[in-house]
């Protein structure tokens, strides 16, 4: 039994809610108000005792088992979820990799390290004499002592060897400097490093921001120049056992009790923004590390809150828009249409996959947010509440310094916008915006739906030829799953073949294309009801996304926490059963998921139907109940027509019987 199963077995979820929530029982579950969410006229959260799950029939209309419950209510990830109920039920978490105790005691030797350099370089600022040119330059540039103190913000000074000689006097040595980042090696002519070669100080003459992780501890730097004839502007530490500048955002570990109480979070360009918004009192603000913006950094926003800003840059360049300042695009500063569109697609499917309101705000020409917020507070707070959904920013940007007039300029906004609203999966939401972009254009909506139409039959075409033919693997295609096993046995025989047969975002596409044909959301994480699985399937989502040459299978692997390994070996290592016919796994794939939500809308209804009798209301004051049992009959009404369309049989009640 694993330590995951162990818990479950050890822990009631109703005491574990109950600590927060108001319970009742009715029947063999437990209801009482959601916690995420304010209502307090339809309890529609229920505990459901006998499979370990929660479920939130309102607003939220999330669910999951007693680590998703702790993650939601406490704002944790799924390792910090598993060691606090591990404590709590007593259970002793032991490492499966016998390196893991030597690896974390040296983590902790390096962070000591980084610690003891922030103190240095701090020390510098404040008490060398060569460092008063960085104390005024900071306090020229806004910030007072306090923040600059807060933030521990140092300098390096124009030395070789200062840091080194100090830090090898505090008992650390060579390799300990080279693993953190904070020297140079000497390299040959080649630019080969010379082993056993000298090594130097790695930051001289810069101001020293230091970067911490999402708890706070330091892992890395951001050195800002003194002398303008130096260069680069800034250099960051190195990629290193610490620091991973792809999975870092600067200011997390101070912005996430702001972001969650805000339910906002600002994302801007530079350290220094940062820095001067926090002191404004814009505590909800972060920045990445100059890299584009990925699913993980992302993911780490969306735990605290489901609002994203980003407040970019714009510079107009004759006619064309873009986009600049973290380098979102792929691109350097500037990119084309054609990077910003690709992006922004990008940006929607981060939307959609992590139920994310993903915003973007416009600032003025050649101002910076920290000089903005100098200016007056005021304004920053206008410009964020300004902030406009992915497709109107960029509808507004394409059209903007164009004549709207113009046919052909009006076609190809259409044709650039209209894919971007294709992505999004929310029927009303895409109308809504199909609608703003015909007044926008000042057009007829029907024009509108014709070239959508045309626009979806041929990515259609452009992605059926993502896979080109392959080998037949059996000829006889049938249901993937035994329609009687439980919701957790086909949720692992779902993820087995997504993880053999799906590994690139063409592949996956075929397959959220036939769910949004039906206005069904595509197969997200929230499908799968435990979190060991979803915590695999989040891993997935992001290992097929990658833009690296590795595959999505070497991903996992390599990615995958050591806490669920033991459920991933059962996703590894299948034991298929007849003939996989590839070129019908799509519909295979997509049938198998939509008879799993079937079945579980079905459970929901009768679960509602339940309250509504428990409740003892009479029906005219049941309309709470009566809008979330509506949404679920439109959902399984859509999922029977999809079911119906994959396979005539089900028809027939060979898969399941329709009531």
């Amino acid at each position: 039994m694993t330590a995951i199963d162990e818990i479950k077995n050890n822990i009631d979820i109703v005491d574990i809610v109950s600590e927060t929530v108001k319970l009742r029982r009715t029947g063999k579950n437990f209801i009482g108000f959601c916690p995420f969410h304010s209502n307090t006229h339809t309890p529609a959260f229920v505990v459901f005792p006998d499979s370990g799950t929660w479920r939130c029939f309102g607003q939220c209309a999330e669910g999951g088992d007693i680590f998703s419950y702790i993650m939601k209510r406490d704002n944790l990830d799924f390792q910090q979820a598993l060691q606090y109920l591990a404590k709590r039920a007593g259970i002793q978490l032991e490492s499966t990799v016998p390196e893991d105790k030597t690896k974390k005691e040296s983590q902790k030797h390096l962070t000591q390290l980084m610690e003891d350099a922030v103190s240095f370089f701090q020390n510098n600022l404040l008490h060398h004499p060569a460092g008063k040119p960085a104390i005024d330059y900071l306090k020229n540039r806004g910030l007072t002592a306090e923040t600059i103190e807060s933030f521990q913000l140092g300098y390096a000074l124009e030395s070789w060897d200062s840091m080194i000689q100090n830090m090898l006097s505090k008992g650390y040595n060579r390799d300990d400097l080279i693993q953190v980042g904070l020297v140079s090696e000497q390299r040959d002519e080649k630019g080969d490093v010379i082993q056993g070669g000298r090594i130097y100080d790695r930051f001289r003459n810069r101001i020293m921001i230091p970067i911490n992780d999402s708890q706070g501890n330091p892992i890395g730097f951001g050195a800002r120049i003194l002398n303008p004839n130096d260069s680069p502007k800034f250099l960051n530490s190195p990629q290193t056992v610490l620091f991973d500048k792809g999975k870092t955002l600067f200011g997390l570990d101070r912005a996430k009790r702001s972001i969650r109480e805000k339910n906002q979070a600002v994302i801007v360009e530079g350290y220094l923004d940062v820095i001067l918004l926090h002191q404004a009192g814009f505590t909800n603000t972060i920045s990445p590390m100059g890299t584009a913006l990925g699913e993980f950094q992302i993911k780490q926003i969306a735990r605290q809150s489901r609002q994203i800003i980003l407040a970019l840059d714009a510079d107009a360049a004759g006619d064309q828009a873009t986009l600049k300042g973290i380098e979102l695009m792929r691109t350097s500063l500037k990119g084309t249409e054609e990077d910003i569109l690709a992006e922004s697609k990008d940006l929607i499917r981060h939307e959609n996959k992590l139920n994310t309101d993903i915003r973007i705000t416009r600032l003025p020409a050649g101002m910076d947010p920290d000089e903005i917020v100098l200016r007056n507070p005021d304004e920053w707070d206008q410009i964020l509440n300004d902030a406009k959904p992915i497709v109107i920013y960029m509808m507004e940007s394409l059209g903007e310094g164009k004549n709207l007039n113009d046919g052909k300029v009006k076609s190809d906004i259409a044709d650039q916008i209209l894919p971007l609203i294709f992505e999004v999966p929310d029927a009303i939401e895409r109308e809504t915006y199909r609608q703003q972009l015909a007044r926008f254009l000042k057009i007829d909506e029907s024009l509108l739906r014709y070239s959508r139409a045309s626009y979806a039959k041929n990515k259609a075409e452009k992605t059926k030829a993502v896979f080109p033919d392959k080998p037949k693997l059996g000829t006889k295609s049938e249901l993937i799953f035994d329609p009687k096993a439980g919701f957790y046995n086909k949720e692992i025989t779902i993820m087995q073949y997504l993880y053999h047969f799906y590994d690139s975002p063409g592949s996956f596409a075929k397959i959220d294309r036939i769910f949004r044909e039906y206005h069904l959301k595509p197969l997200q994480k929230e499908d799968f009801e435990q979190t060991d699985l979803r915590e695999i399937v989040s891993c997935y989502f992001y290992g097929i996304n990658q833009d690296e040459e590795l595959s999505t299978q070497k991903y996992i692997r390599e990615h995958i926490p050591e806490t669920v390994k033991d459920t991933f070996a059962v996703i590894e290592h299948p034991n298929f059963h007849g003939g996989v016919n590839l070129a019908e796994l799509d519909k295979d794939i997509a049938r198998s998921i939509a008879f799993l939500r079937n079945e579980k809308c079905v459970f929901n209804i009768i679960e509602i139907q339940t309250l509504c009798l428990d409740s003892g209301k009479p029906e005219n004051e049941l309309s709470e109940y009566q809008i979330i049992l509506d949404q679920l009959k439109r959902e399984r009404s859509c999922l029977e027509k999809l079911l119906d369309s994959l396979n005539p049989k089900y028809r027939q009640g060979e898969y399941g019987k329709k009531e």
